[in-house]
């Protein structure tokens, strides 16, 4: 299954012809949508296994009272279900035009896969927004 967690777009304005995975991957038959990070926490735990690739966006516009969840919390909570599951995280990628959301949620899977998987991630640069079966994208 591929999840594709974004509060406004669909897959086809974030995987394209010009940007993103590709026209492959614009069919939105082929993803599960998620608007915010509490529908992702339930699909997560009903399917973790099950979970091939994830495109994550930043700003999920989801709030609880006064905190903000973003997809940088469901990159973590992600993690941590792989972690307490003994699950390899699956492929990713992050479509978010917010530069440092971004750059955060890359930062935190990489290091993640680095120190708990032993990936190499030293050839990981900054055009780089994910990894797909395996390969830098």
């Amino acid at each position: 299954m591929n999840i594709f967690l974004d509060d406004i777009r669909i897959p086809s304005m974030s995987h394209n012809s010009k940007k993103g995975l590709g026209e492959a991957y614009q069919d939105k038959e082929n993803w599960i949508i998620l608007k915010d990070y509490f529908e992702f926490v339930k699909f997560v735990n009903d399917n973790l296994e099950n979970i091939e690739l994830v495109s994550f966006d930043h700003d999920l516009a989801c709030y609880d009272g006064e905190k903000e969840w973003t997809g940088k919390d469901a990159a973590d909570y992600l993690i941590n279900k792989c972690l307490e599951n003994n699950v390899k995280f699956p492929s990713w990628y992050v479509h978010s035009d917010n530069t440092s959301g971004k750059s955060n949620i890359i930062g935190v899977i990489l290091n993640y896969l680095r120190v708990i998987e032993g990936f190499d991630t030293s050839k990981f640069r900054y055009y780089n927004n994910g990894i797909l079966n395996g390969k830098l994208i």
